[in-house]
């Protein structure tokens, strides 16, 4: 009775449409990116000529190092401005130059390539998400907001377990290759998505 409760009040609320655009594109973008995260370490020490187990760590390392240099300048920068464009347009470049190490991904062997690619999806996390979350806080419905970060993260966290047991699959019967490439095609239309928010996006909050 409770759960049937739940599921009418899911079906029957109505969510800001920033806030439903900016969850979905957090979908493909979130579930995209699981669908490689489990077995990557795989690929590195199976594909990459001179890769280990140090690379699997060394890569996570730059990745995370690389976001968290650049992520509060970017924040400060587009907190500076009154406009919510510029939210908006480093939120859609970062979105689309973290698919970019995903379509690379198939073509390197070796670690410093894996390195540097890691550093480049680092940057991009830290252009898109600043302006993500900023654009998120700013529209969420401030009388719904616990109930609308719910429907987010459960969406998130059901299509990331999804991806997470189709992404094994996929390698392991069409190869890396492919699970590369759908993970940059995902993540692109995920950043086609966000344009059908453009004409909500304020000059001046």
């Amino acid at each position: 009775m409770f759960y049937r409760e739940v599921i009418r009040n899911v079906s029957t609320f109505k969510i800001n449409i920033v806030v439903k655009v900016l969850t979905i594109s957090d979908l493909l973008v979130c579930s995209a990116a699981n669908l490689v995260a489990p077995i990557f370490a795989i690929f590195i020490v199976d594909k990459l000529s001179d890769g280990g187990l140090e690379a699997v760590g060394i890569s996570t390392m730059i990745y995370l190092v690389v976001n968290s240099l650049l992520e509060i300048p970017i924040a400060i920068y587009i907190d500076r401005t009154k406009s919510e464009k510029d939210d908006y347009y480093l939120m859609i470049l970062g979105t689309v130059l973290g698919a970019l190490p995903f379509m690379v991904f198939p073509v390197i062997s070796h670690v410093w390539q894996l390195y540097l690619l890691e550093a480049v999806a680092g940057a991009a996390s830290a252009l898109a998400y600043p302006g993500w979350s900023s654009l998120f806080t700013r529209h969420i419905d401030k009388a719904k907001a616990a109930y609308e970060w719910s429907i987010y993260d459960v969406l998130i966290g059901i299509g990331m377990a999804l991806t997470a047991a189709i992404g094994g699959y996929v390698a392991e019967k069409l190869g890396f290759g492919v699970l590369f490439a759908s993970v940059g095609v995902l993540t692109i239309v995920g950043s086609i998505v966000l344009f059908a928010i453009h004409d909500r996006i304020r000059d001046v909050r």
